[in-house]
């Protein structure tokens, strides 16, 4: 989540949205944990699936980055230490 709060400063003014999605915790345990890691950017609740659905997700963390015309251009199962350089470079690919 940080790496996520780290390219939303970095991409935010340039027209990149970050939105992470949040599936079965409790509200307040969701509440709780935005505000320790100081997320500021969206965070849509799922508890029906049906996001987790559209986009195939079978594991997380998964990160999809989708391009300008809504098309899924960068898709990534798991997360390992400098992953985020590697989103940058996806993102500015698609800028």
């Amino acid at each position: 989540m940080p790496r996520l709060v780290e390219l939303n400063e970095k991409f935010k003014d340039r027209g990149v949205v970050v939105v992470s999605i949040n599936q079965g915790e409790r509200a307040k345990a969701a509440e709780e944990f935005l505000n320790t890691h100081k997320v500021v950017h969206t965070v849509v609740a799922d508890p029906s699936g049906s996001v987790f659905d559209a986009y195939r997700v079978r594991a997380i963390p998964v990160t999809v980055i989708i391009d300008r015309n809504g098309r899924v251009a960068f898709r990534h199962v798991g997360f390992s230490q400098g992953d985020e350089e590697r989103f940058a470079r996806e993102i500015e690919s698609l800028l």
